[in-house]
């Protein structure tokens, strides 16, 4: 029996509300596409490209991607960010999933994107297609009785520290959020830059019918002169009574100073009838545990692999970034896809700045292209990869130099953005 013919194209009007229906399904949600969806999928069609599989003419998968400038070690890189990857339960094992990602890997190369990057479903799914797990999410759990910020004094750090809080709502965030992120997302590898739109549908500007009587409490730290340097957002979960207190909810938390972020988690730590804060969407880097005089106070609750890397251009990618410490390495990549196969010399100056060239020379290491995505965005160390059967050492201590040019330990203080 001969493969079937999948037929991929772009996603006009006509077909956008089935196009809805197909992601819905694909990922269980369970309400039809509403007018307010549909008007903000044709406002992000704008800048992204949403297309469709067809066999026999009948609609069977959808994906969608969009040009990001995302922040990586050190600089940014040009990226395809790949979302809405569904296929109908009719039609798996026929090619379609693989079909889809060919096209938009391909596509991306077209456009000169040094990598691609998407969140994982399902774990097991894109490591066929030479995407690595580059970076973690975590829920954190914060027990507010117990906080207390490490420092001098019986209460710790005080806010005296030129801070001054707003309480306030979403629409205010929704003025001063973009510049605050943009700054602090800088320093998390992988934060996927947010749009007007994200803005506008996040902060209730673009709110779904169930959403328009959401109270949307915030605050906004702003230092000695007023200039913001610091919000959260937050909602209320559970209803308090005698014998129990509800939680706190935090939608999103952005600082750009060590101060404003303490001053942040304070404020929330002190809201009444409340007993604990659950924060998801952030990173195992949190600096809050090693604030605290109790560590214990914040705990992970839960954590998941989140961005998945995929190289498409070697030399671009590792140019666009830097290294934490100077060294050389022949690193041998091999890709099914040929995107990153080859032989690449890795070298790192003192600066930090980073050539990719291609080498004859024999092979210090020797990484699949998805072990190679793992470690890009320095999150992930190399010598563990090594030790679970993902690389091969054919020099000794190449492992660890190759490591040690790639590390990079994220100091943003902002939690991670869903796609």
């Amino acid at each position: 029996m001969s493969a079937p013919r999948i037929e991929i194209s772009p996603v006009g009007d006509d077909h956008l509300r089935a196009w809805v229906s197909m992601v819905n399904r694909g990922f269980l949600h369970p309400r039809q596409a509403s007018s307010v969806r549909l008007d903000l999928l044709r406002k992000q069609a704008l800048d992204r490209r949403l297309r469709m599989s067809r066999i026999d003419g009948v609609l069977c998968g959808s994906f969608q991607h969009w040009d990001a400038d995302l922040p990586v070690p050190g600089g940014t890189a040009p990226a395809l960010a790949i979302t809405s990857v569904a296929v109908l339960a009719s039609h798996r094992r026929r090619g379609v999933a693989s079909a889809q990602m060919r096209s938009a890997l391909a596509e991306g190369r077209e456009l000169g994107h040094a990598l691609g990057l998407l969140i994982a479903s399902e774990s097991a799914i894109y490591g066929r297609y030479g995407f690595g797990a580059a970076s973690e999410i975590v829920r954190w759990t914060v027990h507010s009785p117990r906080v207390r910020f490490a420092g001098t004094g019986s209460e710790g750090i005080q806010l005296s520290e030129g801070i001054q809080l707003e309480s306030t709502d979403d629409a205010a965030v929704r003025q001063v959020g973009p510049e605050l992120y943009r700054a602090a997302s800088a320093g998390l590898p992988g934060a996927l830059p947010r749009t007007d739109l994200n803005w506008d549908f996040g902060c209730g500007v673009i709110a779904e019918a169930a959403d328009a009587d959401l109270d949307r409490p915030a605050v906004i730290a702003r230092d000695a002169s007023g200039t913001p340097v610091g919000y959260a957002s937050y909602r209320f979960s559970g209803e308090w009574t005698l014998q129990e207190k509800a939680s706190v909810e935090l939608v999103d938390l952005v600082a750009v100073t060590p101060a404003a972020y303490r001053a942040l988690w304070r404020y929330l730590a002190e809201l009444d009838l409340t007993d604990r804060i659950v924060a998801d969407n952030r990173t195992p880097h949190e600096l809050l545990p090693a604030m605290l005089v109790d560590r214990r106070a914040a705990v992970e609750s839960h954590r998941a692999d989140f961005h998945w890397v995929r190289l498409l251009d070697v030399p671009a990618a590792f140019g666009a970034r830097s290294a934490q410490s100077p060294g050389r390495v022949v690193v041998e990549v091999t890709d099914p896809e040929g995107y990153a196969n080859g032989r690449w010399q890795v070298d790192a100056d003192e600066s930090g700045t980073v050539a990719v060239t291609s080498s004859r020379e024999s092979a210090d290491l020797t990484l699949p292209v998805s072990t190679l995505g793992s470690v890009y965005l320095g999150q992930q160390p190399l010598t563990r990869l090594h030790a679970a059967g993902l690389a091969d050492e054919h020099r000794a201590g190449a492992v660890r130099r190759f490591e040690a040019m790639t590390t990079w330990t994220p100091t943003g203080m902002v939690g991670h953005t869903w796609f």
